[in-house]
């Protein structure tokens, strides 16, 4: 019952945020907005993720991480955003939203001793055009009057990507330790991952000219389109020490993890072709009237930055989840040099991006087992599993220099995570299955004469399935 309604969902947030259009006017640069690639868990942290290896999600930014996953886990998002432009004078307000990402992970060869491996697939959206401006020019003219320019930019690219990550794990070593009168374990464990992935899509700068005040006049519309094709990846890596210790009721985990990935500087194909008309424009409606200038698709190569993340998080774990509180604390640094990227729209001023992000994730102390309020076995079950909650801040600049300044790019994130299934008809195979919501709020351009403040939220669906490629036996 609980699948059944979670498709529909998603379905219902897709359809009624997609009447809504952000218009982000510094999307115009480069290759447009560009997208997160972290999953629901992750972005409540404010997207790190180079250290942040976990059994239950999906990490597509460190593919060394695949190796952790425990279960079938199918990890599907919805986001929605608010941003407002502002400056001296005035402000404006728009929204979006979408289906975000989509992507699978799978464990393999978990009954090794030493190793394992990990694999996961899936479609995540890369950049995109979101723009529409209007500037108005008085002209000499007293009959043409205003001379108006509308700049819109739309089109997305995605990606999808196929990755594998395995992990070795050493034997364990006793370190001669005593706490709380129990030996202290030590395990060492070396992670490595990559993935492979297609980029595709198509972005489109059009421009209008035109005389509003004459009702009559045509407009001159000139439209570029963009469309990309290439082959991208990225690799990641993970050194783990984790220390153990065992009671008779219980065994903790003290975790440190060093993680880090990094995309190199690569070419993708492009193709752009030119279209020059004079049309005459009535709301949405266009009609051509002449071709000006038309040049077909030019082809050339596309150069992607190169970046690279890096990060350390420290997790405390028990199987007392009843008697103790769980948590991680995390720092990561990012950067993308995108002062290399070359392409055939107009790239305005790039200069290289970087972020420093920290926060931490606490879960909460597991809740206890239901007593049976009646004997009706249609009584209500619920998931006793605990609940995360998680809260990050970040500072860094972004990748656009407008008048000689670089932006600024700051911001907060919190979010949490629940576990899924309520009803007579959970299955003891999903209780791992969780919603993560997130909320991103922070200010792109406080530094300049235009700030972009924006608000980011969502919703994950991980749905873990216990119940793949089990061994049965038969009686």
């Amino acid at each position: 019952m609980v699948l059944r309604r979670i498709p529909l969902f998603i379905l219902f947030f897709s359809i009624t945020m997609l009447s809504a259009q952000v218009n982000s006017p510094y999307s115009r640069y480069g290759l447009g907005n560009i997208f997160p690639t972290t999953f629901g868990a992750s972005n409540g942290l404010g997207g790190m993720s180079a250290a942040y290896f976990t059994p239950n999600n999906i990490n597509y930014a460190n593919p060394a991480s695949y190796a952790d996953i425990s279960f079938t886990t199918f990890d599907v998002g919805a986001y929605g955003n608010v941003l407002t432009l502002e400056n001296d004078l005035e402000s404006y307000t728009s929204g979006d939203g979408n289906l975000s990402y989509m992507a699978f992970g799978f464990p393999m060869l978990k009954k090794l001793r030493h190793s394992k491996f990990g694999l996961s697939f899936g479609l995540i959206p890369y950049s995109a055009f979101e723009y529409n401006i209007i500037q108005e020019e008085p002209t000499d003219d007293p009959v043409l009057g205003t001379k108006e320019y509308n700049y819109v930019g739309d089109g997305k690219l995605y990606q999808i990507y196929g990755g594998l990550g395995y992990k070795y794990q050493s034997d364990t070593i006793h370190t001669g330790k005593i706490l709380n009168d129990e030996p202290v374990s030590a395990t060492n464990i070396v992670s490595i991952g990559a993935n492979a992935a297609q980029l595709f899509g198509s972005l489109y700068n059009i421009t209008y000219a035109s005389f509003p005040e004459q009702v009559n006049s045509q407009t001159t519309k000139l439209t570029r389109s963009n469309n990309i094709n290439g082959g991208i990846y990225n690799m990641g890596i993970g050194l783990t020490r984790q220390y153990t210790r065992t009671s008779d009721v219980s065994r903790d985990y003290l975790v440190w993890r060093i993680g880090g990935s990094m995309s190199p500087q690569i070419n993708v194909n492009g193709e752009q072709s030119v279209l020059w008309t004079n049309i005459f424009k009535t709301g949405n409606y266009e009609s051509v009237t002449d071709t000006i200038y038309m040049e077909p698709d030019t082809s050339g190569n596309i150069t992607l930055p190169a970046s690279f993340q890096g990060g350390l998080a420290f997790s405390f774990f028990t199987t007392e989840q009843k008697a103790k509180n769980q948590f991680t604390l995390s720092a990561q640094y990012n950067r993308t040099n995108w002062s290399d990227y070359k392409g055939f729209q107009d790239a305005g001023k790039l200069g290289d991006s970087w972020r420093v992000t920290v926060g931490g994730e606490l879960f909460t102390k597991a809740k206890s087992a239901n007593t049976k309020v009646s004997e009706d076995k249609t009584q209500r079950v619920f998931n006793t599993a605990p609940w995360t909650i998680r809260f990050a801040v970040y500072s860094g600049q972004s990748n656009l220099i407008i008048d000689g300044v670089q932006l600024n790019d700051r911001g907060i994130s919190t979010g949490f995570s629940v576990p899924l299934g309520v009803g007579k008809e959970v299955q003891s195979t999903l209780r791992n299955s969780r919603l993560n919501f997130f909320v991103n709020a922070g200010q792109r351009g406080s530094n300049t004469t235009i700030t972009e403040t924006y608000y980011n939220f969502g919703v994950g669906f991980t749905i873990v399935d216990m119940g793949w490629f089990q061994d049965y036996k038969l009686n």
